[in-house]
């Protein structure tokens, strides 16, 4: 039984991979900065939400779960890359599509801060464990690939590993080495941060003095309460271990006590077109689609 939810989405995505012609959405980026896709919520509400590769897991708006008539399902403690903790309500509701991917009794968190921005929701990569993906941020769509698609994907793309945290398959955060300026991290991708987050440890490293006149210092408190110290400056270059040439020059840069090595935020990708295999454990990334 502790499989079933797996095998539901398998049994529902295997027919996107497996069609002749690779399935298209719109995608756009929000005013604020996010990624924006279609989704209908409980067969019935049509919405825009977040597609967030560093969200974990599927996060509705209270008010949303409630018209859903969501059951409530436990709690989830989690912890942000920032290291406070986050005990998240869960409820189950009836289902959750994103194109042609269908999940039925889809346990999802529940976070007032969506009510609060007028947003329905958040939707995670935990969808699409079985569905080849691509964020297509040159001809602003979202693709859900077939086998051969995929395959055209990798021909012309690089590739690099991906590597998951995952917990008891609530959550599922993505991850690949890369190289903050020339030393090598292994950073979460987080389409959900505008730009890089990276660990305080790397600036001694990187000859970054905390009090440089290139560093801008802040002090801000995380959701525990804690004071943190924030290092905002400009590096280099940021770039795939596995394919140096996939990189972003002069990156905006946070450097922070926070939990992974780094985190690559939205603006690496931007002008580049992401393909995701979770199955596979492959990132493909190129700077161009197949001609379509």
């Amino acid at each position: 039984m502790r499989n079933t939810p797996v095998v539901l989405v398998l049994l529902i995505a295997l027919p996107a991979l497996a069609s002749r012609k690779p399935v298209e959405i719109p995608l756009t980026i929000s005013p604020e900065g996010f990624v924006m896709v279609p989704a209908t919520l409980g067969r019935t509400l049509s919405a825009h939400v977040i597609f967030d590769t560093g969200a974990g897991m599927d996060v509705l708006a209270p008010s949303v779960i409630e018209k859903l008539h969501g059951t409530p399902a436990g709690k989830f403690t989690a912890f942000r890359m920032w290291g406070d903790r986050l005990d998240v309500p869960l409820f189950t509701v009836s289902e959750i599509s994103v194109g042609p991917v269908v999940r039925s009794n889809v346990v999802v968190g529940a976070w007032d801060m969506l009510d609060q921005l007028h947003l329905q929701g958040i939707v995670s990569v935990n969808d699409f464990r079985e569905q080849p993906f691509t964020l297509d941020f040159v001809n602003k769509v979202m693709v859900f690939e077939t086998a051969k698609s995929l395959a055209q994907r990798r021909r012309i793309g690089k590739t690099s590993p991906l590597k998951f945290d995952e917990q008891r398959g609530i959550t599922l955060d993505l991850f690949s080495d890369f190289l903050i300026g020339n030393r090598p991290g292994q950073c979460e991708i987080d389409t959900g941060s505008p730009n890089a987050t990276v660990a305080t440890r790397f600036m001694a490293p990187l000859a970054i003095d905390k009090d440089g006149k290139d560093v801008k210092k802040r002090e801000q408190k995380n959701s525990d309460g804690v004071t943190t110290v924030r290092y905002k400056t400009t590096l280099p270059k940021i770039a795939l271990a596995a394919a140096p040439q996939i990189a972003i020059a002069d990156a905006p840069t946070t450097f922070a006590d926070i939990i992974y090595d780094c985190v690559v935020g939205l603006d690496f990708w931007l002008g580049k077109v992401l393909t995701i295999d979770i199955s596979g454990r492959q990132l493909i990334v190129s700077d161009s689609s197949p001609a379509r």
